[in-house]
This record gives C-alpha cells, structure tokens and sequence, in this order.
C-alpha cells in the first residue's frame, strides 16, 4: 500500500473511532510496526492527529456550541455522578467554595453533605436553590442569565467574583487539550471563569473522559492552572500528568 494511501486510512479509522492503537493499525492496513510509527509521527508532524503512547488519536476536535442543559443532564451521566461525588468529599466545613454552573458540579449537590457549614459561591441559580433547600449558606452572583447553560455572566458577575477569596473551587470545561487547555464556547461564559479560578486557592476542573482533546473557541485557562477530575484520561501524556486525576469506583 502507497504512503499516502495508508495514511488517509489512518485518519479516516481515527474519524471514525476517535483513537486506534498500533495493533489495531498492524492489522488493519496489513504493515509492519515501524512502518505505522513512521505514518504516526508524519501525521502527528503534520498536525492531522495526535500520537499517543501505544497508538493515536483525533486531532483537537472543536465544538463551537453549547447544547442545552436539558440534554446534556443524561449525558455519561454515571461518570458524572462518580466525579462528583469525589469531588464534594473535598469539601471540608469551613471551606469557601465556589461552585461553577455545569451539569457535574450540579452532581456533586446530591454528596454535599446537608450538615456542612461551608459557604458556597454560585453563578448557577439552580444550584443556589438545591444548596438553600439543603439550609446550607449560599450566595448568589449576580449578572446575565445565558438560557443555554443555565449560567449568570457579564460583566457584573465578574465584579461580584472578584470581591472573593475561595478556598476552594469545581469548575466545568467545554474542552481539555494540552494546546487550548480549558475552553468554553462562549466569551462572557468563559470570563467568569477566567476570574473565578484567579480566585480559588485550590482549583479543580470537573471532566468526564469525553471532554479530553476537544476545544472550543474561548480558552480561559492553562491546563496546569486547575486539578482535573475524571473518569478516565485518554492512554498518553494526559495520564502521565501529575494534575489529571482518574477517580476510580473505590474513592
């Protein structure tokens, strides 16, 4: 098979599936090892993929919309859940937490517990009601409301968040990539979290593996800039780095 056959399949598998691994590659297009490594590294070079350790995946794919709250609740929702719970187990009773709009930080109101005395931040007005239902102090920022995400932007939300100093923080993200690191598809969205995380002592990034190696357009913040939480990273750097952290069933 030419070079530039056998690369075209390469992408056109990776199209499909997202990720191959070397074996799957072999088999595949019928060719040796190094040969596929070869394929892999010019492709990678050329920015067409991603090489991983033990094959390849996607380059970046971008998403430029939000969906809607409503479909995206259901959406790897067991992941979500198992992320979540993780997450409010950080929360310790004289914390200041703030806690960002999103469909896991919005798991993570079932693990909080109701006998808490943290004092919780949001920009998410369903949040705010599950946390006063729960008696717990809550406040909430004040600014837009984006009818997609359910989120308060602008730029008086940004005012209110720069007042604060969290000693902790749960944020969503669009997109995970070591280029674009965090990304949103909105820029007032993405502002507020911009200066949330300027806030937060301690940061962590909500990510269910779907989000690895997708981008959206707004960046608002590098990839070292938070802890991420996930179900599972992609094979490769991301589980080589000490910030990512894969949440098992046992934690």
């Amino acid at each position: 098979m030419l070079t530039k056959t056998r690369q075209k399949e390469i992408l056109k598998l990776l199209e499909n599936r997202g990720s191959v691994t070397l074996q799957e590659l072999k088999d595949h297009l019928n060719t040796s090892e190094s040969t596929i490594r070869r394929d892999l590294n010019t492709l990678d070079a050329q920015g067409k993929l991603i090489k991983v350790f033990g094959g390849a995946v996607a380059a970046d794919n971008m998403s430029i919309r939000d969906e809607q709250v409503s479909r995206r609740e259901e959406k790897n929702l067991e992941e979500k859940r198992l992320i979540a719970r993780y997450a409010a187990s950080l929360i310790q009773d004289d914390d200041f937490v703030y806690l960002d709009a999103g469909t896991t930080t919005g798991c993570m109101l079932d693990y909080i517990s109701d006998a808490t005395t943290a004092v919780f931040v949001t920009n998410a007005p369903s949040h705010a009601q599950k946390l006063a239902r729960k008696g717990m102090e809550v406040i909430l920022i004040g600014g837009r409301l984006k009818q997609s995400t359910e989120a308060v932007v602008g730029e008086e939300a940004c005012r209110q968040i720069e007042k604060f100093n969290f000693s902790l923080g749960f944020l969503g993200s669009n997109g995970v990539s070591e280029r674009s690191g965090f990304s949103t598809p909105d820029q007032d969205e993405a502002m507020v979290k911009k200066r949330a995380i300027e806030r937060i002592h301690r940061c962590f990034v909500l990510c269910d593996h779907t989000k690895f190696y997708k981008v959206s357009p707004i960046s608002f913040a590098k990839l070292e800039d938070a802890v991420v939480l996930t179900d599972s990273a992609p094979q490769g750097n991301f589980q080589e780095m000490p910030n990512i952290v894969e949440i098992s069933e046992d934690e």
